[in-house]
């Protein structure tokens, strides 16, 4: 007897490391806190107890580097999933930066009204609050078996130790969430929407 399997509906998470992010975050870290001086309130979305920025921070002078690193990865994963990028290109339609202190955490969520988002860490004590990644398939949940171990095909989330330089990017429809801070410094990422925009010829 020959048998055979098939593995459909992947679902990838992508992963890169900045180069030279060091001088690139010392910019953006001086914005991002300059603006939370100006407005300390914030905004009221997944974070719990963390500062949240307003969404345009990729129009601001001082962000131009860092938005021609999105556009190269993104395209990156646009080519890799065979997109016609001639009938579309991608944009950066929101751009927000959080500051997660002590004992802050985001909530489980995912980014409606766009078709990949991302995450870029700019600074990351030890133990502020791994990002993790939830199975979008629910209805694996109905019944769960016992497993000798884990892996690709049983488990139900999975983290990714984050540290400064590194970009994540994947399906906006993904759920994540950031883990509780249980340093005694910020924790500070940038996160981002990506959208469509149709190509007129």
């Amino acid at each position: 007897m020959t048998s055979s399997r098939n593995d459909w509906f992947p679902t990838s998470v992508w992963h890169f490391s900045v180069d030279n992010y060091q001088e690139l975050n010392a910019l953006l870290l001086q914005t991002i806190y300059a603006e939370e001086g100006r407005n300390s309130q914030g905004e009221k979305w997944s974070n719990i107890l963390g500062w949240h920025s307003g969404d345009k921070l990729h129009e601001m002078d001082s962000f131009d580097n860092f938005t021609q690193i999105i556009h190269k990865n993104v395209l990156e994963v646009g080519t890799f999933l065979q997109w016609d990028l001639q009938k579309f290109s991608l944009k950066i339609t929101t751009c927000w930066a959080i500051i997660n202190r002590k004992l802050a955490a985001n909530s489980v969520h995912n980014h409606p009204n766009s078709i990949l988002s991302g995450v870029y860490c700019l600074k990351t004590p030890e133990n502020c609050g791994d990002i993790f990644f939830c199975d979008p398939r629910p209805a694996s949940q109905m019944i769960i078996p016992p497993f000798i171990e884990f892996n690709l095909w049983n488990f139900p989330r999975i983290s990714y130790k984050v540290h400064e330089g590194m970009m994540l990017i994947f399906p906006s429809w993904l759920l994540h969430g950031v883990e509780m801070n249980m340093s005694d410094q910020d924790r500070v990422c940038i996160s981002f929407n990506i959208g469509m925009v149709p190509v007129n010829k």
